[in-house]
């Protein structure tokens, strides 16, 4: 083909992709396309392209952001954060905002995705005619459009699929080291695009490595031919043509792939799977019994249905889906009828080399089916591939059966252009090449009458004004409540400050928030009954030390009868502080500069509070941790004063602060209490003080008991 031919087929996908985006093209840096899901999803992939943006633009390193879950940040590196897409729109980003480099990031996704098929169509022998369609099949597929009006970016992006698998088969058939090289350069992509489609495409290269070994010969062989010579355009069936190296070298060459990809995968990789090596993981019993893993897997009826998207029968679809697939969203797998009768034709016409992409189509599949087989709302019984991989370290988190469908829509680009190929072919001996290309025409009005959705709706930014006026208060800032959805992500593409909190595909625990004083009555929304090193008035301190600036309360996202527990919480950790600015739907909270000392709070080994009347004790584990808190510059005497009891024995308890033995505290047992004041030179910022003794088990506690606190007090030494 020429360059001239080539630059009309990408304007030729980027008029499809255009036409689909034509809702969001008059407000493109305004706005994002999608549905209800878009309204969480799409808004976090909106944070991730500005995330990219920011995080080089300021020298970070973009797998890891100070910005969310402050002051100790939280690592992306198994969060959807999609790296290529941030960095294939960076310039979008830079000169017209994150908005408009999403829906760049997507537009590039739906134009690439069917250029990228159509190049793998002609690397197969396909003409051009017949490789545009083969890629209008890929690009449009109900699975891609779902994708798109959900708005998750990182599924969006396919179009690094079908060139990883052309350079692949280039690498198999062809000598020279530039394929094999361009091939780890696309399954490098894939991984820093989506986990999930990582994941998928080593099953896919393994499968196909195994599949090029047992049958290495028919690599050559050309599909195209084959079906051409069964429509009688051609005499003769081509025959297989000697491989250029034996199987040793061409698993050699796979594996060159395979290594260079993990290397440059490497920075990705290493903080995913080592905390899950390391990490206890869930039994396969215990995942094949969990329903909502069920429910995310394809249904043996799901891909021969209709799309649930369709604008005529998509409500009928989509409620009979609703029905095997409750609270899910993203069941969408359908393959259409026109694609599946094209590829059932090539796999009959070039059964000789089709088989292997057939093979391939099918364990796609069959992975898709989860972990058990479904049909309808019938459970089989029926063990299904995916169980292997729950059993294997760290892919228990792959929670997405369903997605696995890509890998049949991958193997359909071959198998629908052999039926394309028979077919125009056949009208080429018959009726000439005019009604060939008519027939190309008749499959893709077939296709886009299959796949045609409704247009896209509308998702904007209901972030309310304060958060423009946050943007020129530099500072941490809590945001109560703490939502569980991402309109924290789109309040921070406004002010652009760290936050307590945020938004993940996993969220972690926040131990940092629970544990603080003050912070932690903030964070929980409620006041607690704790005297014993309780916060006091010390609560706009203690977050004054910790860069907390802001706390914003939005009272019209929280239900009336909630609102008198949180103005408590909000007296107790902020006592005497009113609100900079208030308003009937939030009230901003400024921390004020203040005169900061040492504190001290419970951290890890103690059980909770308990009182009686004026009485206050805490219990402890085998081993108690004591935070304190230097907040100057300079070391500080820090005063310690602990008074305690032991449970039934006398007890002898190990002190140290760090990992600097302090000596022993000799506890006598109930009821005898004894005391203790530590004056120790602390530096600056949190330490750890140790109290370590043997402990004796309570089933009242269910746990182990050793000495229990009735009074502690710390501060700087006078």
């Amino acid at each position: 083909m020429t360059l001239r031919k080539h630059i009309l087929v990408i304007l030729a996908y980027a008029l499809f992709g255009l036409i689909l985006m034509a809702p969001v093209l008059p407000s493109v840096d305004q706005a994002i396309p999608g549905g209800a899901v878009a309204a969480i999803d799409g808004w976090q992939h909106v944070w991730h392209v500005w995330w990219v943006h920011y995080a080089l633009t300021q020298g970070m390193h973009p797998l890891f952001t100070p910005l969310l879950y402050y002051p100790e940040g939280v690592d992306l590196a198994l969060h959807p954060l999609n790296l290529s897409n941030g960095l294939l729109v960076f310039p979008v980003t830079a000169l017209a905002g994150p908005l408009a480099g999403f829906n760049a990031a997507v537009l590039l996704a739906l134009t690439l995705a069917g250029l990228a098929a159509f190049w793998f169509a002609r690397q197969l022998g396909a003409q051009p005619g017949v490789a545009f369609v083969a890629g209008l099949i890929f690009t449009w597929s109900p699975y891609h459009m779902t994708k798109v009006w959900d708005g998750q970016l990182e599924l969006i992006a396919v179009q690094w699929l079908p060139l990883y698998a052309l350079f692949l088969l280039r690498t198999v058939t062809r000598p020279g080291y530039r394929d094999p090289l361009l091939a780890a350069l696309f399954l490098a992509l894939i991984g820093y695009t989506s986990l999930y489609y990582l994941l998928f495409i080593a099953i896919y290269s393994l499968a196909f490595a195994l599949l090029a070994l047992v049958a290495p010969r028919s690599l050559l062989l050309d599909g195209t031919q084959l079906a051409s010579a069964r429509a009688g355009l051609v005499p003769t069936a081509p025959q297989p043509q000697p491989l250029p190296f034996h199987r040793a070298i061409l698993t050699g060459r796979m594996a060159l792939v395979g290594s260079l990809a993990l290397a440059l995968l490497f920075p990705l990789l290493w903080p995913v799977l080592a905390p899950m090596l390391d990490g206890p993981r869930e039994s396969v019993g215990q995942i094949q019994r969990d329903a909502f893993l069920v429910s995310r897997s394809a249904n043996l009826l799901d891909p021969f249905l209709p799309s649930n998207l369709h604008p005529i029968w998509g409500p009928t679809v989509h409620a009979l889906g609703q029905r095997w697939h409750p609270d899910i969203a993203a069941w969408n797998v359908a393959l259409g009828y026109t694609t599946l009768v094209l590829a059932s034709l090539g796999t009959f016409v070039a059964w000789r080399t089709a088989w292997r992409w057939f093979c391939l189509g099918l364990l796609g599949l069959l992975f898709a089916f989860g972990p058990v087989l479904m049909v309808g709302e019938f459970a089989t019984g029926i063990p299904m591939p995916y169980l292997l991989l729950l059993n294997l370290p760290g892919l228990g988190i792959a929670q997405r059966p369903g997605h696995f469908v890509l890998i049949t829509s991958l193997a359909l680009i071959p198998l629908t252009a052999y039926g394309l190929t028979w077919l125009t072919s056949l009208l080429t001996r018959h009726h000439g090449p005019r009604a060939a290309s008519a027939s190309l025409f008749l499959v893709t009005a077939l296709i886009a009458f299959e796949y045609v959705t409704p247009p896209l709706p509308l998702q904007r930014s209901d972030v309310p004004p304060v958060y423009q006026e946050l943007a020129t208060q530099p500072g941490a800032l809590l945001v109560l409540p703490v939502r569980q959805d991402s309109f924290s992500l789109r309040a921070q593409l406004v002010h652009q400050q760290p936050m307590l909190g945020g938004y993940l595909a996993r969220n972690p625990p926040n131990r940092w928030a629970e544990r603080r004083p003050a912070i932690r009555q903030l964070w929980r929304m409620e006041p607690e009954p704790d005297r014993l090193l309780a916060s006091g008035d010390q609560g706009p301190m203690i977050l004054d030390v910790y860069g907390i600036r802001q706390v914003l309360v939005h009272w019209d996202q929280l239900p009336p009868q909630a609102h008198p527990t949180v103005a408590a919480a909000l007296q107790q950790a902020l006592p005497g502080l009113e609100p900079a600015s208030t308003t009937t739907t939030y009230s901003l909270y400024q921390i004020p500069a203040t005169q900061q000392h040492p504190f001290g709070y419970f951290a890890e080994g103690w059980y909770p509070e308990e009182q009686a009347g004026e009485r206050s004790w805490r219990w402890m584990s085998q081993e108690g941790v004591l935070a304190l808190v230097n907040p100057s510059s300079e070391p500080a005497m820090i005063q310690v004063q602990m008074q305690a009891e032991s449970y039934q024995v006398a007890r002898q308890v190990q002190l140290l602060l760090n990992a600097q033995a302090l000596g022993t505290w000799q506890v006598p047992a109930q009821p005898v209490q004894t005391t203790i004041t530590l004056r120790l030179v602390v530096p600056p910022g949190e330490h750890n003080l140790y109290l370590r003794t043997p402990a004796d088990d309570d089933p009242r506690y269910n746990g182990p008991l050793s000495i229990v606190l009735t009074r502690i007090e710390v501060g700087l030494s006078p």
